[in-house]
């Protein structure tokens, strides 16, 4: 909700969850508690999110000037970040429907690309919101952020399910960390070779 969107302190506070539920075949949503303590949580701004939800709020504050009573959220729906442009609250059906979207696109573009390129298409793979929350926590590794800082961002309540997510790296932050260990014993090599130019120099002046 918005009172949950803090632009002076630079951060998002989850207290609640959205559930949606189909009863006697009618939808229900109920506003609920987090799964666990950890769910309750306080997220910092990242990169453009601060600027993504003032764009927000003004587009949703134009949507309720503009709707006036066909506005559909209502009560305490009317507070909600995420809507759609009747005002209902954006759901994850809502966000899948979404991201089959973008990747329609993208491989409507590759196929063109690969018909001009004379090579095989490599289509980009279903996905779902989930998967971009795992590509979140992967990329906070990536970059450098401490195991229990992402657990604390990521709510999750055990460290195995932060550290489990970590094996899903790229492939070349993957080479990156194995070429430390090449960096890290380089200079024991270098240390070891000096001692044997010395024996030969000595070797040469001795059976030269």
């Amino acid at each position: 909700m918005w009172k949950d969107v803090d632009f002076n302190e630079k951060c998002l506070r989850i207290n609640r969850s959205l559930s949606c539920q189909y009863e006697y075949g009618k939808k229900m949503l109920r506003l609920l508690a987090p799964k666990t303590h950890n769910s309750y949580r306080k997220i910092p701004f990242f990169g453009e999110a601060e600027e993504m939800l003032l764009q927000q709020k003004a587009k949703t504050d134009g949507l309720k000037k503009a709707l006036g009573n066909r506005f559909r959220a209502t009560g305490e729906y009317a507070d909600l970040v995420f809507v759609t442009t009747m005002g209902s609250p954006v759901l994850r059906y809502h966000a899948e429907k979404e991201i089959k979207k973008v990747v329609k696109e993208i491989n409507e573009q590759e196929a063109f690309e690969s018909v001009q390129e004379q090579r095989e298409p490599h289509y980009f793979e279903d996905m779902y919101p989930h998967a971009i929350r795992h590509t979140f926590c992967s990329r906070c590794f990536e970059a450098g952020m401490q195991p229990k800082v992402v657990q604390s961002i990521m709510g999750h309540q055990h460290y195995s399910t932060t550290i489990d997510i970590y094996t899903h790296v790229s492939e070349s932050r993957y080479q990156e960390e194995i070429e430390k260990f090449g960096r890290a014993v380089e200079p024991e090599e270098a240390e070891n070779k000096e001692p044997n130019k010395e024996r030969s120099f000595w070797m040469g002046q001795t059976f030269g």
